[in-house]
């Protein structure tokens, strides 16, 4: 014993900070923490590519759609000659197309392609919203429609549209194209 009369075992002194171990709780709580850290960063980065993807396809649908309205800028424009007894017969614009994309993401082959269903639709004037009603016979109201299913979610089968609708004036588009009456 010691003097102020306390018991004593030989050799015991209290351990210092840097001779403490883990228990076994506290190396489980934070195994735990790191697999939840790591569990939301991997979502995060999937989830980033799947969103980098899926504006690549809306890109590529914008691009196609745009596309098909300047190809109206090589049409030989006349109300008569876009559209024939109400059918649609431009030549350089179908009313239906398909178009493809290969996300390089994806391996950039064919059996990853992004497929693009498209419609084009010439509807001629007179328009009741337009403000001028002497021009209103020489416009048509241009819409194109497209459809695909994403890539990335192949499985889920998440389909896709994308509609863009624009007027188009006989004597609004430039007269650039050579035709065998510009001969």
């Amino acid at each position: 014993m010691l003097e102020g009369g306390e018991p004593t075992i030989r050799n015991h002194r209290p351990l210092a900070r840097r001779e403490r171990a883990y228990t076994l709780i506290e190396v489980m709580c934070a195994a735990a923490m790191a697999a939840i850290l790591f569990v939301a960063l991997f979502s995060g980065i999937s989830q980033g590519f799947n969103m980098v993807q899926m504006e690549r396809e809306n890109m590529r649908a914008t691009q196609i759609a745009m596309n098909r309205v300047e190809g109206l800028r090589l049409e030989s424009w006349s109300l008569g000659q876009l559209i024939t007894n109400g059918a649609q017969s431009t030549t350089f614009v179908p009313a239906t197309f398909t178009d493809t994309f290969y996300p390089v993401g994806l391996g950039g082959f064919n059996s990853n392609a992004v497929i693009y269903a498209g419609t084009v639709t010439i509807t001629p004037g007179p328009f009741t919203n337009i403000p001028v009603p002497s021009y209103n016979n020489s416009m048509a109201l241009v819409t194109v429609s497209l459809t695909w299913t994403d890539a990335v979610s192949n499985a889920r089968n998440i389909i896709h549209t994308r509609t863009f609708k624009t007027y188009a004036a006989q004597y609004g588009m430039q007269n650039y194209v050579f035709s065998s009456t510009n001969n």
